[in-house]
């Protein structure tokens, strides 16, 4: 099936989950299909030119066809000359065909090569892809452990428990009074009333 810059551009690809980047898939068609598009044009071009050619080449077929009629009447001297522009003619003719043979398969092969490199281009962003992708995979897990390892820490810690709290103000409580026995908390609170 041949392919067309229209085709390229409007080449639709099927999305999953984690899926490529339409943005980037677009651009890379619309470059592509730039570069075909150019690509054509170009051989376009040429093969107008290699037409206008044998075109011309026709037109002066048919001039000598027309001389060689009248020359046919004329001295073995003109007919000489007629068989040697036939020949000439036939080989302008056979080589303009063998360079457009060669311009169009000239064209092909970098088309082919053109498409390989872009084959090549999509295998190197698809491994690019599933290394970010496994990279990502792994960032998460060790994220989870530490986020699950910081979670146990919160929850043994003793603020967090109503026994151990209680028990800590206790102890604080304790400590204070061994500090400052409870005459001078007595006396503290009659100078601050």
């Amino acid at each position: 099936m041949a392919l067309f810059p229209l085709d390229i551009k409007h080449q639709e690809f099927s999305t999953v989950m984690f899926g490529y980047s339409k943005k980037e898939v677009r651009a890379f068609l619309d470059q592509v299909a730039s570069e075909v598009e150019a690509f054509q044009k170009q051989l376009e071009k040429e093969i107008a030119r290699q037409e206008q050619k044998q075109t011309e080449v026709k037109q002066e077929a048919m001039q000598a066809g027309n001389a060689v009629e009248e020359l046919k009447r004329r001295e073995e001297l003109i007919s000489r000359t007629l068989v040697f522009a036939e020949k000439t003619k036939a080989d302008i003719i056979a080589n303009a065909r063998k360079e457009a043979e060669n311009i169009i398969k000239e064209a092909d092969l970098k088309a082919k090569r053109a498409i390989q490199e872009a084959k090549q281009y999509l295998s190197v962003l698809e491994h690019q892809y599933l290394q970010l992708k496994e990279q990502k995979r792994q960032f998460l897990i060790q994220f989870k452990v530490e986020l699950q390892s910081f979670q146990d820490r919160i929850n043994k810690d003793p603020l967090l428990s109503k026994d151990s709290e209680l028990r800590l103000d206790s102890e604080f409580h304790q400590i204070k009074e061994e500090i400052i026995p409870p005459a001078d908390n007595t006396e503290t609170r009659n100078t601050k009333g």
